[in-house]
């Protein structure tokens, strides 16, 4: 079973460490993709590098949290549960504690999988992918997640553990559905009904 508020503590730190670490990370790259689209001028440089690392984090959530759902539905293989963990750790041996290697299969595997292909769209590379789930943000989804059964969980209760890391008054502020390009996992969820 699982609760709202732990899935919830697991994506704030998640957020937390990934804005911290990747704060000045690929700002030239970053700077280049808003000249080439010239979308969003109003914002300075600054501004709209920072939000264009929100809208990035915010998306890697939406994976995280849509491979967990679907893995505990029974949709696609189990990686991130405790199954899955259970399977990595028999099949590797010194590379046990390296869950960001099993988020890279997590998401290969998922695109490559034709009896789900709605996902191929929800997982599609974009220009937020950039950054790279490393050893400790993969570390936090596989401790933090792997415990909670999530066979159960409902678009609502989807939409509000985004309300609650995302609420509305950021929405307003940051306006993402505006910002850039779309973010495939972030669109997805947002648009639930």
């Amino acid at each position: 079973m699982y609760e709202i508020q732990d899935i919830v503590e697991v994506l704030e730190k998640f957020i937390k460490i990934f804005i911290i670490k990747y704060e000045y990370e690929n700002i030239g790259l970053i700077k280049k993709f808003r000249i080439d689209s010239r979308k969003n001028l109003e914002y300075d440089e600054v501004d709209w590098c920072r939000l264009f690392l929100k809208k990035s984090c915010f998306n890697y959530c939406c994976k995280i949290l849509l491979l967990r759902v679907f893995e505990d539905k029974g949709k696609i293989t189990s990686k991130f549960n405790n199954e899955g963990i259970a399977t990595w750790n028999k099949l590797v041996k010194n590379i046990k504690d390296r869950y960001d290697k099993l988020y890279d299969i997590a998401i290969i595997d998922i695109k490559n999988d034709e009896e789900i292909s709605f996902l191929k769209n929800v997982f599609a590379e974009s220009d937020y992918d950039i950054y790279q789930i490393d050893k400790e943000l993969a570390e936090i989804i596989a401790k933090g997640l792997a415990d909670l059964d999530l066979k159960d969980i409902n678009n609502s209760d989807l939409k509000k553990i985004f309300r609650k890391i995302y609420p509305l008054d950021a929405r307003e502020e940051y306006r993402f559905h505006e910002f850039y390009k779309e973010a495939p996992a972030l669109d997805y969820i947002l648009g639930l009904n």
